[in-house]
């Protein structure tokens, strides 16, 4: 986490910025991730303010706790966001020193309205402590995109937990079972195997239904001899995973193994491009070029 602040601030000079904000509303959780990257924080609401001496972490009465717990040992001061937005950004803001100077917000993570709320407080300070308000550059976003090797565990940790849960669904699969129910079960599974919650819907379609990429369950039952696709994944202490497995329940007949194989081989074509160095882009299309020589569109 230290090292973060060290890469941010880093980030921050060359872009020549006097301080960063990061202004997470608590609107469907919107930012929870950024300020759990970056302060190690797990609740809903906080502001996160870094300068190049100072990394600041403002918790109203909920969270002033929770808040020292966190973020306290990850280099963070906390502070307890009292009475009205002015006032206690007017504490905030003298105790990083930034009064006169350049404060970036970052633009994923606030709403409009959280930006005007700023900007009006702000506009209420005297001019000599306020700080000017602008765009930050995707600091943290560019780092989030470079996993680190702890980041990597938590992912494989998610992928995991996933493939277990899924396991087990098979198990649990029986004749007459919805897709509704089948996604239940899964998510039922994933929080059994010690995952916090599925990371998204969980896709579960039968026969052609299975051919809509965003096919949502439905209360009808699993039909046997036909594909099933299963679109799922599992969230591990904010890292997610994300697999798709398309199974036939009962006997698969021929046209299916034909077209599996030919898929898994797509796969396999990727992932051997990209150990051997080709880009995401490339391997995509190495893949798509592999199942259209095969006679097949994409």
């Amino acid at each position: 986490m230290s090292d973060r602040l060290t890469r941010i601030r880093a980030a921050m000079a060359e872009a020549k910025l006097d301080a960063l904000m990061i202004s997470a509303p608590a609107e469907e959780n919107l930012g929870a991730d950024t300020r759990y990257y970056v302060a190690g924080f797990t609740g809903s609401a906080g502001v996160i303010l870094i300068t190049p001496t100072r990394a600041l972490f403002a918790a109203d009465f909920r969270y002033v706790e929770q808040a020292a717990l966190e973020c306290v040992p990850r280099g963070f001061k906390v502070l307890k966001s009292v009475g009205r937005r002015v006032e206690w950004l007017r504490t905030l803001f003298d105790e990083a020193g930034i009064g006169g100077k350049t404060l970036a917000l970052t633009r994923l993570d606030a709403t409009y309205g959280g930006y005007l709320s700023v900007a009006d407080a702000i506009a209420e300070l005297p001019a000599g402590e306020r700080p000017e308000l602008v765009p930050a550059p995707p600091i943290v976003e560019t780092l989030r995109a470079q996993k680190d090797a702890d980041e990597v565990g938590l992912l494989q940790r998610a992928v995991d937990v996933s493939d277990l849960a899924f396991a087990e669904l098979l198990d649990a699969l029986h004749e007459g079972m919805t897709e509704r129910e089948a996604a239940a079960v899964f998510r039922k599974n994933v929080q059994l195997s010690g995952g916090d919650d599925i990371s998204f819907d969980t896709i579960v379609a039968t026969g052609s239904h299975g051919a809509m990429p965003h096919a949502q369950p439905r209360n009808v039952v699993i039909e046997q001899h036909q594909p099933l696709v299963v679109d799922m994944g599992a969230r591990f202490q904010h890292y997610c995973s994300d697999l798709t497995r398309t199974i036939v329940p009962g006997q698969a007949d021929a046209r299916f193994r034909e077209v599996y194989s030919i898929v898994h081989g797509a796969q396999r074509a990727a992932i051997e491009g990209i150990e051997s160095g080709m880009t995401g882009q490339q391997a995509d299309a190495f893949a798509r070029d592999h199942i259209t020589r095969a006679g097949f569109g994409e």
